[in-house]
């Protein structure tokens, strides 16, 4: 079976995940540079620009770094703790769009990294190091899937046949061979701990915290709704953190909607952006056609600067981004936010003065 180094599924794909370096941004060349560029050129240079786009590095706005703070707060707490003491868990329950995974990834990646880069690759027995277990949930999913998940991740040759507890066992041995520290567990909203089998997957959990090395990171939604808290065991031992959408009801994040968009828009590659194009003369529209959503805007973003490049015009402007199509949910809102924004009830603008960009001098 071929090693895969695309997904995350198994040890090769986190690491080559964790690992990459981050890709350089291409050179912002002036219009009149890609006017002098033969077919050939331009489209190297704009392919160039296309991968640099669909890789944006995450920008850490305020409420992701505090939560990264509260994720290495548990980590550290735990993590020379001895090991019959049950480990930290946390979850992390956020609506969809927010960046919940972004960041779980992102501290998964730094505990890997530092891990590796503190005791190197190999333990003193010799075993391969892989401090970081990722399980992505299915729906319906039973203890004996979860279990052949965390044996699928180390590609265990055991993983082929057995129980649910003897795949456990297995586990458990690969955790403690590489010392692992951390198992992260994704889109837990598949599961419902109500049912039978979302009951035994609780257990499963107190289990794992009990017996394995490691503290349990849980991503995902309405996981409360989900029932992960009913049992007093989880609900005393898990720590809940959350993310929310930026908000433009007061000053304070409106000033955090305004420095993320002064970030984001240094790194566009566009021939004809400006200071200010983001932040000034596009910030209602862009927080109209998002609702605070990270990840709606995200999308709009890269949607609209390819358009920008495709059709010449090399800058974010209106009339570009009014022709991107935007995700249902953005789309259900845009007709109240853009009401609310232009009575001027509302402003996404801070009242401290800033840049102004071309719109608005």
């Amino acid at each position: 079976m071929p090693l895969d180094n695309l997904t995350l599924t198994r040890k090769e794909g986190f690491a080559a995940f964790a690992e990459a370096r981050e890709a350089p941004a291409p050179p912002t060349l002036t219009m009149a540079s890609l006017k002098a560029f033969d077919p050939q050129a331009l489209e190297h240079h704009n392919d160039d620009r296309r991968r640099f786009l669909a890789n944006l590095r995450p920008i850490k706005t305020m409420q992701a770094r505090e939560l990264s703070a509260d994720l290495a707060d548990i980590f550290d707490a735990g993590v020379h703790q001895p090991s019959w003491q049950a480990k930290g868990m946390a979850a992390i329950d956020a609506f969809p769009g927010l960046g919940k995974t972004t960041v779980g990834l992102s501290f998964a990646k730094k505990v890997h990294n530092t891990l590796i880069g503190q005791y190197g690759r190999f333990t003193e027995a010799g075993h391969e190091r892989w401090p970081v277990i990722r399980v992505g949930m299915m729906g319906d999913t039973r203890v004996k899937d979860f279990n052949w998940a965390m044996l699928e991740f180390f590609a265990h040759a055991g993983r082929n046949s057995g129980s649910a507890n003897s795949f456990l066992s297995r586990a458990l041995d690969c955790a403690v061979s590489c010392e692992s520290r951390l198992l992260l567990v994704d889109d837990l909203q598949f599961l419902q701990f109500r049912s039978r089998r979302g009951t035994e997957l609780a257990n499963q959990f107190k289990t794992i915290a009990n017996e394995f090395p490691l503290m349990i990171l849980f991503i995902g939604h309405d996981l409360e709704g989900k029932g992960l808290y009913d049992d007093p065991q989880l609900a005393r031992r898990i720590t809940p953190l959350g993310l929310q959408a930026f908000s433009i009801e007061h000053e304070p994040g409106r000033e955090q909607w305004r420095r993320f968009l002064l970030s984001l828009e240094q790194r566009l590659v566009l021939a004809s952006k400006y200071p200010g194009m983001l932040a000034d003369d596009l910030s209602d529209q862009l927080y109209a056609r998002c609702s605070g959503h990270i990840g709606s805007l995200m999308s709009l973003i890269r949607l609209g600067c390819l358009r920008a490049m495709r059709t010449g015009e090399e800058c974010l402007t209106e009339n570009v981004l009014a022709q991107v199509k935007l995700d249902r949910a953005a789309q259900q809102q845009l007709a109240e936010w853009e009401a609310s924004l232009a009575s001027g009830k509302t402003t996404s603008k801070p009242n401290k003065g800033g840049n102004k960009g071309r719109g608005q001098r």
